[in-house]
């Protein structure tokens, strides 16, 4: 009787012991990341050398967020759509005529990003350790083509919020309210699965903010988004040196081709047997003429950002005289011409495709927003390649007849 009362106290010593311990692991760990992040940020005192009380964010081609400058580096944003929220440094509490508004304590951590496209911008500053700073993102870890996100994603420090299946694309919003996200970055994307997610936060009093990069009219815009992100980590003075070189960089391939011969270059995609073409005042029709190309569907939406659908019939006869087809279908989803071919026979025909100039996009596209300028350039030395021999390319890939 006495040893049975020996082993019970045993057994509960040790479970006390347990529940001890496993918070102070979970609390070293979080600690560590925090500790990472702070590693990672920029420097306050250079933000507010760059950006005194009264200033506001300098943005050339952005049209869709604002950060207003306070006292010691505080800052206000505005984000895409019209919402405000207030950034605080460590130790700041809100003044009193902020105080209304929702606040998050740099350096940003614990955030949910909704999409591949918005985590991107973070790798314009070459520092894996922002990574730390996210718990969340709209993605499979094998989908990813680098390894911080991949190997946080598979260690589990970083959870896929998605529901994806077969039939689903959308949020899981008992995964996102159990990671307690201090923000949220919402977008465009995927249409009615946003307003149900930013729906839901509201109900939740989660903050989050609406990312409007892609309802830029110009992609230097869409790119100066980093500049937003950068907000979050004091990380403004890096984002303009990184901004400012990849414009001149976009401005000396636009001047290196201006002279030259402009091929006729169409981009589309044909999906499920429905064709889809990039409009005339889209912003990836504004890289193809700024990269020195004739842009074949000038007149469909012009003035509109966006796609348009035609008929097979249609695409067949504006392409009959394209030299150059850019497919905005990734790999993954068909890696060759022939996937093309079998969804439109007749195009088969055309001269751009027996002449194997069929370009698409890689399946990291979408998800590099922060070399927007490096994907003109690639268009640059698609359309002029005597002007770019031997060019190496990350962002187009040349499509075969059939994938190996």
């Amino acid at each position: 009787m006495k040893r049975k009362s020996q082993l019970q106290c045993f057994l509960i010593l040790t479970m006390v012991l347990t529940l001890l311990v496993m918070p102070l692991g979970c609390a070293k760990e979080t600690a560590q990341m925090d500790s990472g992040i702070a590693a990672a940020i920029g420097s306050v005192k250079d933000v507010k050398a760059m950006y005194p009380a009264g200033s506001s964010m300098n943005l050339k081609f952005a049209k869709n967020f604002s950060i207003a400058y306070l006292e010691d580096g505080m800052k206000l944003v505005t984000d895409g759509q019209k919402r405000q929220m207030l950034l605080l440094q460590e130790g700041q509490q809100a003044p009193a005529e902020y105080k209304e508004l929702p606040t998050v304590t740099l350096p940003l951590s614990q955030a949910i990003y909704s999409s591949s496209t918005q985590v991107g911008y973070l790798r314009a500053f070459d520092n894996d350790m922002l990574f730390d700073s996210i718990v969340g993102v709209r993605m499979k870890a094998e989908d990813w083509d680098f390894d911080a996100m991949k190997n946080r994603m598979l260690s589990g420090q970083i959870k896929d919020i998605g529901d994806n299946t077969t039939t689903s694309t959308s949020y899981n919003h008992e995964i996102i309210q159990s990671l307690n996200p201090k923000l949220v970055f919402t977008s465009q994307g995927m249409g009615t699965e946003q307003q149900k997610l930013m729906e839901m936060l509201n109900q939740a009093g989660i903050p989050y903010l609406f990312d409007g990069s892609s309802t830029e009219l110009d992609y230097r815009g869409t790119m100066e988004w980093l500049k937003f992100y950068a907000a979050f980590y004091n990380l403004e003075k890096e984002a303009d040196i990184y901004f400012d070189q990849a414009i001149a960089r976009i401005d000396e391939m636009k001047e290196k081709v201006k002279d030259a011969p402009k091929p006729k270059v169409g981009w589309g995609i044909i999906s499920m047997g429905k064709v889809y073409v990039e409009n005339g005042g889209s912003k990836s029709a504004q890289m193809v003429r700024d990269a020195g190309a004739e842009y074949i569907f000038n007149d469909i939406g012009a003035g509109q950002d966006g796609v348009t659908s035609i008929s097979v019939e249609e695409l067949y006869n504006r392409l009959a005289e394209a030299d150059i087809f850019l497919n905005r279908g990734m790999p993954k989803y068909g890696p060759d011409i022939k996937s093309i071919t079998d969804q439109a026979p007749v195009l088969a025909e055309l001269p751009c495709f027996k002449d194997k100039k069929v370009w698409q996009i890689t399946d990291s596209y979408w998800s590099t927003y922060h070399n927007i300028d490096q994907k003109y350039i690639e268009l640059a030395a698609i359309f002029h390649p005597d002007l770019y021999p031997d060019y190496q390319f990350k962002n187009f890939i040349l499509m075969p007849d059939v994938a190996e």
